[in-house]
Order: C-alpha cells, then sequence, then structure tokens
C-alpha cells in the first residue's frame, strides 16, 4: 500500500528558489507552506511542472506583495555589448531604426547607443493620405 506521496527534492528545491525572491520572512513561509501542500499526492513529473510554473511567475508574485525591483528587473533598456558599443563609439557605424515620437514626428536613431541620424524626419502621414 502506497501512503501520500510527498514533494521529491527536486520539487523542494524549486519552491525554494521560488520564495526566496519573496520581500518578507512572512511571504516567504506563507507562499512556501502553500506551494508545498499544492505538490503533496502528485506524481513527480506533475510536481516538476508545477514548480516550473512557480519559479516563472515568482518576480511577478513579488511585484503584487509591493517590493521594489530588483537592479535586474528595473532596467528598461538594455546595457550596449561592448562589440555594439566599439562599433558604434569608433567606428562610427550604427544601425539605425525609426522611431516616431508622442506627436506624429519621425525620427532615426542607433538601436544600440541612440544617436540620432539626420535622416528621416517629419510627420508619419497614414497609407493613402499624403
Amino acid at each position: 500500500m502506497t501512503g501520500v506521496r510527498g514533494p521529491i527534492p527536486g520539487a523542494r528545491f524549486g519552491v525554494a528558489l521560488a520564495v526566496r525572491t519573496l520581500p518578507r520572512r512572512a511571504d516567504r513561509q506563507r507562499f512556501s507552506a502553500e506551494y508545498m501542500a499544492e505538490l503533496y499526492g502528485q506524481p513527480p513529473g506533475a510536481q516538476i511542472r508545477q514548480v516550473t510554473g512557480f519559479l516563472s511567475k515568482a518576480f511577478a508574485l513579488r511585484a503584487a506583495l509591493g517590493a521594489a525591483p530588483s537592479p535586474l528587473e528595473g532596467s528598461a533598456m538594455p546595457t550596449t555589448s561592448v562589440p555594439h558599443r566599439f562599433r558604434c563609439r569608433v567606428l562610427r557605424h550604427h544601425h539605425y531604426r525609426v522611431y516616431s515620437t508622442g506627436d506624429g514626428n519621425r525620427y532615426r536613431a542607433c538601436a544600440f547607443c541612440g544617436h540620432e541620424s539626420p535622416g528621416i524626419r517629419g510627420p508619419i502621414v497614414p497609407f493613402g493620405m499624403g
């Protein structure tokens, strides 16, 4: 006769990682207990899938609990990598893209360093209107 299956060691480790991002100790204890309770009685494969879901939503849960974003989450714009910095700053070779402002004007700027090009400027005209 088999008893109730508890969480496997890999699932326990995954739960510990998922709750580690939470801001307060009380939150970590609460969600650790809730996550462990959800894993009881499931087969090992289902436990791993469930823990993967916990891990994928850990930062969203942190934000919902009102914590300030970590430096990794807070950076909206990625930093320029070394090859792109070298290409933009030293070789003066930019990768221009067209952007638009809130008032409908367009401009070209490098996607990596932000350098503006004297190329496309002016209002955006809808297709068939100009």
